[in-house]
C-alpha cells in the first residue's frame, strides 16, 4: 500500500539461500530454542535469516511495528520509530525517550534518517520500508550489518491472514527473549478473534482506500480480505490481488451492501463518505443508499495486533 555508522558484528545475519517458490513466506521458526543469546534461525518473507544474539537497538517503521515490539515489553532497546501519534493510547505513553525518526509513516523514512539512530534491526508492517526509496534491499542492509523484519502478512506474493501475527509474534518472542509474552499475546489475540460471532448472509464489502476519477482498494493478498471473511462477508473484488485502481462502472455492477473506508491521512473518512455520498454514477448503489459505511482507521487493516479491533469494527457495521 503502500513504507551513519553501522557496528559491524554487533549483530551478525547471513542470508541463506531463498526457499522454494511453494514455501510459506510466512513459515514457522526454525529455532528451537529460546534462548536469545544462542543462534538463532527463522524465515521470513521466504527468506531464512540467522541472528548470532538478540538485538539490542531496534528501529520501527511502521506503527503496528511499534506496538508490537512494545507489547512483547522491549522499549528499552527502541531507539527510533515513525508516526508516535498514531500509536494505541495504551502504548502512546511508552514513547517518551525513543527518537522520533519521522511523524508520518508514508512516505516512509530515508535509509539515511533510519540508520542515523544506529539500529541493529529494523521491523517494519509497509513492504515498501524496502523500496528503493526508503532502506532499499534487505540482504545490502543485512551486509551493512543492519538486520531486518518484516511482518508476515506484508510479504510480497503472500495472502495475508491473522495467523501471520501469530507466527510474527513466536518468532520476535523468540528472537528478543521474550517467549512467554509472545505466546500470552498470541493467546490474547486469538481469543479476540474466536470471540466475534460472524454475520449471517454473506454480504459483500468494497474496501475503499481513497481515489476520485478512479477508486482504489487494498486487494484480496491484504489482511483486510482475511477480515472480511471471518466477518461472514465476502470482497467485492476478489479477483484484485494488490493495491490498486477500480472503476465505477464495475462498482455499480457489483452493488456491494457495504463500503469499509479505511480513515487515513491523506484522505479521512469523513470526506471520503461525504464524497461517495454525493458521487452521482453510485448513488443507486445499495451500500450508499443505505449509507453503509464501515469506518477503520487504516494501521486496524495492517498486520499487527489490532484484527481483533477490526473485525469487531466490521462484524458490527454489518450488524
Amino acid at each position: 500500500m503502500r513504507r551513519h555508522t553501522i557496528v559491524a558484528g554487533v549483530l551478525s545475519l547471513s542470508l541463506a539461500a531463498t526457499l522454494s517458490a511453494c514455501g510459506d513466506p510466512a513459515g514457522p521458526t526454525t529455532a528451537a530454542t529460546g534462548d536469545a543469546a544462542a543462534p538463532q534461525t527463522l524465515t521470513n518473507c521466504g527468506q531464512q535469516y540467522t541472528y548470532r544474539q538478540a538485538p539490542q537497538r531496534i528501529v520501527t517503521s511502521s506503527t503496528p511495528a511499534t506496538e508490537m515490539i512494545l507489547a512483547l515489553g522491549q522499549r528499552d532497546r527502541l531507539v527510533g520509530t515513525v508516526a508516535p501519534g498514531e500509536l494505541l493510547p495504551e502504548y502512546a505513553g511508552e514513547m517518551q525517550g525513543v527518537q522520533i525518526i519521522a511523524e508520518k509513516a508514508f512516505p516512509p523514512p530515508s535509509k539515511e534518517t533510519v540508520l542515523a539512530a544506529r539500529p541493529e534491526l529494523v521491523v517494519s508492517a509497509y513492504s515498501d520500508d524496502y523500496g528503493p526509496k526508503a532502506l532499499g534491499d534487505r540482504a545490502k542492509l543485512a551486509e551493512e550489518g543492519v538486520n531486518s523484519y518484516l511482518l508476515s502478512g506484508a510479504c510480497a506474493g503472500h495472502k495475508a491472514s491473522v495467523d501471520d501475527t501469530y507466527t510474527d509474534l513466536k518468532n520476535l518472542g523468540d528472537l528478543l527473549g521474550a517467549p512467554e509474552k509472545a505466546e500470552e499475546l498470541v493467546t490474547k489475540l486469538r481469543g479476540e478473534i474466536d470471540a466475534v460471532k460472524p454475520v449471517a448472509g454473506n454480504p459483500t464489502v468494497f474496501v475503499y482506500s481513497g481515489g476520485k476519477e478512479k477508486p482504489t482498494t487494498p486487494g484480496a493478498q491484504a489482511l483486510v480480505d482475511d477480515l472480511l471473511r471471518r466477518a461472514g462477508a465476502s470482497n467485492a473484488f476478489p479477483e484484485t490481488t494488490g493495491f490498486g485502481q477500480v472503476n465505477w462502472e464495475e462498482l455499480v455492477k457489483r452493488d456491494p451492501d457495504a463500503i469499509l473506508i479505511e480513515d487515513q491521512a491523506f484522505e479521512p473518512a469523513d470526506a471520503a463518505i461525504t464524497f461517495l455520498s454525493g458521487y452521482p454514477p453510485i448513488q443507486g448503489v445499495t451500500a450508499v443508499k443505505e449509507k453503509r459505511f464501515i469506518v477503520v482507521p487504516v494501521n486496524d487493516n495492517q498486520p499487527g495486533l489490532r484484527s481483533g479491533r477490526a473485525l469487531r469494527t466490521i462484524v458490527a457495521g454489518l450488524g
